[in-house]
């Protein structure tokens, strides 16, 4: 059986990319026991930042839901490599937090 996660991306019609490369020095993810912790992810496609600058400055609100939307497939990506392609691996997820780089004015930041 496919895994709902997997289903859910087909779903979506979400194209998760081969590993990212990290932009800097760093783990993208660590496997500790039974538990996968995927290091931040960018707004990147191919190893280039795509959005960069604040909400409400640099880039529109509209620019910002995409660059989440980049953020999170990266993770996925990221996690996909962790579990070497095998989602029936994961059986929950215990946090996910976002964080939206946005300009003093802005105030429109998505809550809980």
């Amino acid at each position: 059986l496919m895994h709902i996660f997997e289903e859910n991306i087909k779903k979506l019609d979400l194209k998760i990319p081969d590993l990212p490369s990290p932009l800097a020095n760093y783990v993208p993810y660590k496997v500790s026991d039974n538990t996968v912790y995927v290091s931040g992810q960018g707004p990147v496609i191919d190893g280039k930042i795509i959005y960069s600058g604040k909400v409400g400055n640099e880039i529109s609100q509209e620019e910002g839901v995409k660059a989440a939307e980049l953020c999170c497939i990266n993770i996925i990506a990221q996690l996909k490599k962790a579990c070497d392609g095998d989602f029936n691996r994961v059986k929950s997820c215990i946090q996910l937090s976002g964080y939206v780089n946005s300009s003093d004015n802005f105030v429109d930041q998505p809550n809980g």
